[in-house]
């Protein structure tokens, strides 16, 4: 029998606020994908181009939500980032669609 000698990571609790943050952020990564199968246009240039900013955004939220697990000091900051980030990407998201996605 082979024995591994592997490290044991510990794993931190999360609290409350952290929890909530999370929560919020997951409910938040549903808004640009939302917005646009309800806004997003038919043609497929014009929808790649609009996708790229759901993606951009989507990222940003993961990027925040990885850093709320990492740090507890750094979650209600990376919440705001998360937060703003899809509000901003929302913004850019609208103005696209009603310009018609330039590129």
């Amino acid at each position: 029998m082979v024995r591994l000698n592997r490290k044991v990571i510990d794993m931190r609790e999360l609290t409350l606020p952290e929890t909530s943050y999370l929560a919020g952020m997951l409910l938040l990564s549903l808004v640009l994908p939302l917005l646009m199968s309800a806004r997003g246009p038919r043609d497929a240039v014009m929808r790649k181009c609009c996708m790229k900013t759901v993606w951009i955004g989507q990222a940003l939220g993961a990027i925040a939500a990885l850093a709320v697990l990492t740090s507890a000091f750094i979650a209600p900051y990376a919440t705001a980032f998360g937060v703003m980030s899809c509000i901003c990407c929302a913004l850019v998201l609208l103005r696209q669609l009603q310009a018609g996605c330039p590129a």
